[in-house]
């Protein structure tokens, strides 16, 4: 059975740059992410829940929920399955989410989707980056922004 992919971690893996919560946040956040750059036909099942990430973050409760803002977390994941055509539940490889991410994404759709992250406040995300990272990942695979956003 696929494991669980936490959908806003879409975007977050792309722009991972070895920052985090904590040091064993850090160090499993940088083996997920270096698992999926090199296997990104690896196929896992999309969720607003946690994930492989969330192992080692030090703001999920033992119920499974971020401790911050009430679990907001759930509907930044809802946010962007929306806004990058996607289903929670869909089972689909890393490579594939981010056709769905490069296909979408503008700048508008990432400052609705990061805008208020404590990340991105902070300076580490960038748009640019983004597609840049995205384009990496994809090869040449669709064309950025040229789907119609729905959300």
């Amino acid at each position: 059975m696929n494991q669980r992919f936490r959908a806003h971690h879409i975007l977050c893996t792309v722009l991972y740059e070895g920052k985090g919560y904590s040091g064993a946040f850090c160090e499993n956040m940088t083996a997920v992410t270096e698992r999926l750059r090199t296997n990104p036909d690896e196929a896992f099942i999309l969720a607003a829940e946690p994930d492989l990430i969330c192992a080692h973050c030090p703001n999920q409760t033992e119920t499974g929920e971020c401790s911050q803002d009430h679990n907001r977390v759930v509907d930044k994941d809802h946010r962007v399955l929306a806004g990058l055509g996607l289903t929670e539940g869909e089972c689909c490889s890393y490579r594939e989410m981010c056709e769905h991410a490069r296909a979408r994404i503008t700048e508008e759709l990432f400052d609705r989707l990061c805008g208020t992250c404590e990340w991105r406040m902070q300076g580490l995300c960038r748009y640019e980056d983004l597609t840049a990272g995205l384009a990496k990942i994809c090869g040449g695979c669709g064309e950025p922004g040229n789907e119609q956003n729905e959300s």
